[in-house]
């Protein structure tokens, strides 16, 4: 007998009564004032347990309902490998959900429902339900339908890591609270037929007949959502931008909740800076293969099938990995390959591939309301924010929860499911979990229930350094100035362990120089490395000190703040350097220096190919493609092609770069320090390619700063520092105006578009301080070839979570 968690239990509120004709008693529903202060507990975890099966060969369909009195969850939602379902916390029983610090509850909204909850419900789950495709193509569903209250919306998940068992997408959450749940293997992946092509146009048009036929199931009421995290947030976008394409008048989706989405796969994490990806990607392409390599779930009662599907997935990987990882793996050497060598020309650079798979492409397209959970630590922070600002929707039908966690983890520092451990951001509003938000939105959205979820502030992010949830209008926050921060001749003294620790002031400092030596194996003990393996790798102290991977590299340090100095937003290193090679890597790193003085705070991070710097100066608008984002006249997302033609090598003049570092939230408190680290490597998050290697091997890398090249670093602050006490001087205050260096110095050059006359920071105005958001989801097809290289990896990673996992297998009665 398998046990799953359920929110119907006896323990709930007081007087609240589930019936399971769909209705409760509406005076019992209502809340109480105590719970619409937030003061209430909510209702304990319980448990379900399935009570029958519809027989063991064909489909499976298994009832569950509510089991009192039950103390412990008896199927608990964990990380597993790479990227996790939800990490379903324990789907946990509620009463009405309350938002009413954040969402303005006051009252049921009718009688069968108060706040954001449904009335509790059994449900049927209906296993291996198959789907046939445009082109025969047979893919590989489950259904999960609420035993009352249907017609009923339905919410479509797409998942590549198997529907049941592996990473699986179902939440019980869902069908639990009157929503009728498909989970459904995308082509290619789990017990699909076809070929896996990574986000590609038969998946995405897949997606489309998926949505029509969820509309048209008999107990579907035609109201859909979609829903996942991760692989099947990015697939809500493509969806619903191919919805717009195919049928513009008639969208079944009425909303979505992507929950940690990619916004645009090159720059996001396959080939970010331009270096291939090596510590996600492995892992990744690991694990989508090896759960590919299991036995379909019919296998026994569709054996032609199931078959046909294993020998594809075999297939699929043997027709174009060992080419796509080769072609990868060479380069800029690829090109020098007689054509018919050339399988995927030109895939260590930017191509239609990717364009194709990235949301942000068609952002534009996504007219139904959107709701965006995101992560600084995320291997898709870069996106996230851009794609809610591409997002062309008025502020209730759009926002963005942006926390402090890796992409394995996207639901800590919320409250709990069952409404313990609350957490409220610093004007009182209340932050539910992903489970209780995503409820809430699709209740609002899909069944018109008046929950004030469209009242919820429209970003959140948490702000690291006082560690608080912050609401506010836009992101970067509204206000925010842009202030260069120069790098400096001057010791900061901070005592960094460094190669070189000059100063880092708001005017520019003495003249001077730094050497960096190539060193590839640079930042292996750093939060990069759990950031960038979706948290597998989080190894203290590395994870809370990142001095030692400052060793081979050189630093600038603030002096001390009197101050807490806010940071919201992108974040630009304008660089310049020159190398003894044609070719190097810079990473740049921004630091908070806590008070000791030798622990270092990561709290973000960007990197470049310095033979890739080449940017394009044309202003974007809403999307962020093809276009750089500025802030006054400073560009805080500069776009790099990353083209085989806009390629450029280093020589040993000093030359600009623009190093893009992704976005964020902190503040410098009192009594710390700012610093910016740059290193020559950002191992295991990236790796160069052949092409790279040869060309930067043995190098050095030559900074240069002062007035004639002054590199600085530009931060957004709220509200901008006040003076610029030179370099090493007076500690920097966090209020006045810009300083006069700032105004006058020059603007960053650009091979493409018209470069600014010159450099005048000041407020920018909304359209450009809020650099697009976008969320783009494209995980290289191309890359699926390394599965001959680490299928291990990948199967290790599932061996050490499957045993801790219980796979859905109900007893017969």
């Amino acid at each position: 007998m398998t046990r799953h968690l359920h929110p119907g239990c006896s323990r709930g509120r007081p007087g609240a009564r589930p019936h399971l004709d769909g209705g409760r008693d509406a005076a019992a529903e209502r809340p109480s004032a105590a719970e619409v202060q937030g003061t209430v507990p909510w209702p304990r975890l319980c448990q379900q347990e399935v009570v029958s099966e519809a027989g063991r060969h064909g489909p499976v369909a298994a009832s569950v309902r509510p089991t009192p009195g039950r103390s412990a969850p008896g199927r608990r939602g964990r990380r597993v490998g790479y990227p996790i379902a939800l990490n379903r916390i324990a789907v946990a029983a509620l009463g009405p959900l309350v938002v009413a610090a954040g969402l303005g509850v006051t009252g049921p909204a009718r009688a069968a429902a108060a706040g954001t909850t449904d009335p509790v419900t059994s449900y049927t789950k209906t296993a291996d339900v198959r789907i046939t495709m445009r082109d025969g193509v047979s893919l590989d569903s489950d259904e999960y339908v609420p035993d009352h209250g249907c017609p009923c919306p339905v919410l479509l998940v797409q998942t590549p890591y198997r529907k049941n068992g592996g990473v699986a997408e179902f939440n019980p959450y869902f069908p639990a609270h009157g929503y009728a749940e498909i989970v459904v293997d995308v082509r290619g992946t789990g017990s699909s037929e076809g070929y896996w092509t990574s986000f590609g146009t038969p998946e995405q048009l897949d997606g489309v007949e998926l949505v029509n036929r969820a509309a048209h199931r008999p107990f579907s009421n035609g109201r859909i959502g979609l829903a996942g995290v991760s692989y099947s947030a990015i697939n809500q976008f493509l969806t619903v931008e191919r919805l717009s394409e195919v049928q513009p008048s008639h969208n079944p989706v009425q909303a979505i909740f992507p929950i940690v989405p990619m916004g645009d796969p090159y720059r996001d994490v396959v080939f970010a800076g331009g270096n291939t990806d090596t510590g996600f990607i492995p892992l990744w392409l690991g694990l989508v293969n090896s759960l590919n390599s299991l036995p379909a779930d019919d296998a026994a009662s569709h054996p032609a099938i199931a078959l046909n599907a294993e020998s594809q997935h075999l297939v699929d990987i043997a027709q174009f990995a060992a080419p796509a990882v080769a072609d990868t793996t060479l380069g800029g050497y690829e090109s020098a390959l007689p054509s018919q060598l050339q399988t995927y020309p030109d895939q260590a650079y930017d191509n239609p591939y990717y364009r194709n798979v990235a949301p942000l492409t068609r952002i534009q397209d996504v007219h139904v309301p959107t709701f965006i959970v995101g992560g600084e630590y995320d291997l898709f922070q870069r996106s996230e924010p851009l794609l809610y600002r591409g997002l062309d929707l008025p502020p209730t039908q759009k926002k963005l929860l942006f926390g402090p966690w890796y992409h394995g983890n996207p639901s800590s520092h919320l409250t709990a499911d069952d409404g313990s451990s609350p957490v409220h951001d610093e004007k009182g509003n209340l932050l539910p979990s992903t489970n209780n938000l995503s409820l809430a939105w699709f209740d609002h959205w899909l069944k018109g229930v008046n929950n004030g979820i469209d009242r919820f502030p429209t970003t959140e992010t948490y702000q690291i350094g006082p560690n608080q949830w912050r609401p506010d209008t836009a992101f970067p926050y509204p206000g925010t100035t842009y202030q260069p921060w120069y790098l400096g001749a001057s010791p900061s003294g901070s005592g960094a362990p460094s190669l070189y620790d000059g100063s880092l002031g708001l005017n520019a400092g003495p003249a001077g120089t730094a050497a960096m030596p190539w060193q590839p194996l640079t930042g292996a003990c750093s939060r990069s490395s759990a950031q960038w393996t979706a948290g597998i790798v989080a190894i203290p102290p590395c994870t809370d000190n990142d001095s030692s991977a400052e060793i081979t590299g050189v630093t600038f340090t603030s002096p001390v703040f009197t101050q807490p100095y806010t940071v919201s937003g992108p974040i630009v290193a304008d660089l310049w350097l020159s190398s003894s090679r044609p070719d190097t890597t810079i990473t740049a790193t921004v630091g908070d220096v806590q008070a000791d003085g030798s622990t270092v705070f990561r709290v973000t991070a960007g990197s470049l190919v310095g033979s890739l710097r080449s940017f394009v100066g044309t202003r974007c608008g809403g999307k962020v493609m093809d276009c750089s984002v500025y802030a006054g006249k400073v560009p805080v997302v500069p776009w790099h092609p990353y083209t085989h033609q806009s390629q450029q090598g280093l020589t040993t003049a000093p030359t600009e770069a623009l190093v893009e570092v992704f976005p964020t939230s902190f503040v410098v408190q009192p009594g710390h320090r700012l610093r910016l680290s740059l290193t020559t490597a950002d191992l295991p998050h990236q790796g160069p390619n052949l092409s790279t290697l040869a060309n930067s091997s043995g190098g050095v890398t030559t900074l240069y700063f002062g007035a004639t090249h002054p590199s600085r670093v530009y931060l957004g602050a709220l509200p901008a520092p006040a003076t610029a006490g030179g370099a090493g001087k007076s500690s920097p205050a966090n209020t006045g105006a810009t300083s006069a260096a700032a105004a006058s110095a020059p603007v960053p050059s650009s091979r493409a578009g018209t470069a600014p006359a010159h450099l005048a920071t000041g407020t920018a105005s909304p359209a450009e301080a809020r650099p697009s958001l976008r969320n783009t989801a494209a995980h290289d097809k191309v890359l699926t070839a390394a599965y001959g290289l680490v299928a291990a990896a990948g199967l290790g990673v599932v061996l050490r979570y499957a045993p801790r996992r219980r796979r859905y297998r109900p007893s017969r009665r």
